[in-house]
Formats: structure tokens, sequence, C-alpha cells
């Protein structure tokens, strides 16, 4: 415990990862690319059809929107894999600083096996979540979303009313 309490490095690897990982991570997705106006011309008429008279590219916005938030996927399961390594390794040299332990080899290595099946249990439980949000997050859209397009307020429309999610 005196290694957790006294130096924290376990906690302190955990915001390295969120505050470094993860924003490097993200800055290396190509949002460009997908945002390119050639790409967003494609999607749109690809998910409206090519018919001239339709004007409705809702359908294609959101694909827009989810093909772009499923490439956030990689590096959020990544985040995952990365707490989950800093959690085994505290858990490796707690074991292997408690004294008491020390004495009962054979009960070392239970405290071991137990300690990392569940946190590998939680891992695999965290990647579901995380993938579970990002595709909760990619079709929230909804109809309200498109009625008033940045566009029409520039031509004189009212803004579009926000909606706070809970």
């Amino acid at each position: 415990m005196k290694l957790i309490i006294c130096r924290r490095p376990g906690g302190e690897k955990v915001y390295v990862v969120f505050d470094n990982q993860l924003p490097a991570a993200l800055k290396r997705l190509q949002f460009d690319k997908q945002l390119s106006m050639e790409n967003v011309r494609k999607l749109i008429t690809e998910a409206d059809g090519y018919q001239p008279h339709l004007i409705a590219p809702a359908q294609g916005y959101r694909r827009l929107i989810e093909s772009t938030m499923i490439t956030i996927k990689s590096p959020a399961e990544a985040v995952v894999d990365a707490v989950h390594s800093i959690l085994k390794d505290l858990v490796r040299k707690s074991i292997k600083e408690t004294a008491e332990l020390k004495q009962y080899p054979s009960l070392k290595v239970e405290v071991m096996s137990a300690a990392c099946e569940s946190l590998d249990r939680i891992r695999i439980e965290s990647k579901k979540g995380t993938s579970q949000l990002v595709d909760m997050e990619s079709n929230y859209l909804t109809v309200d979303f498109f009625r008033m397009l940045p566009q029409d307020v520039e031509k004189g429309g009212s803004k579009r009313v926000r909606h706070n999610r809970l």
C-alpha cells in the first residue's frame, strides 16, 4: 500500500492516458478526409438516392456522423486497454510488496490470479460499454436535428432549438 499511497504511480499514469494518449490518438484520425466536401457530397448522394428532386439529405448526414463516430471506437478501446494494463501492473506491484503474502506463496498466486481474472472481466465489460457509448452517440440524431440547417439560419430563418440530453 505504501507504493500506492506515497508515489501514486497508477493514478498519474491513468491521467496520462486520458490527457495525452487519447487526444493524440484522436488527432491521428483522419477526420479531414472523412469530412472533405467530396466525401460529404458522396455520402449524402448515396444515402438519399441519385434523384435530383430529393431534397432531404438527413440520412446522408446521419451516415456521415455515424462513419466519423465509428472511427473513435478504436482509440476509446485503446484507452480501456491502457488503463487495464496500468491496473494489472499495480496489482502485481502491490502483491509483490505485501509482506504477509510473501509468507504464503500459494495464496499469493491465488490472489494474483483472482485479481487478474477480475480485471480481465472488467476490461471486457468496459470495452462493451465504450462501444455502446460510441454507438449511442452516433445514433442520437433525431429528425429535430435536421429541421433547421445552418444555411436556413443564414437566410433569415430562426435558429434551431437545442435540446439537452440527460
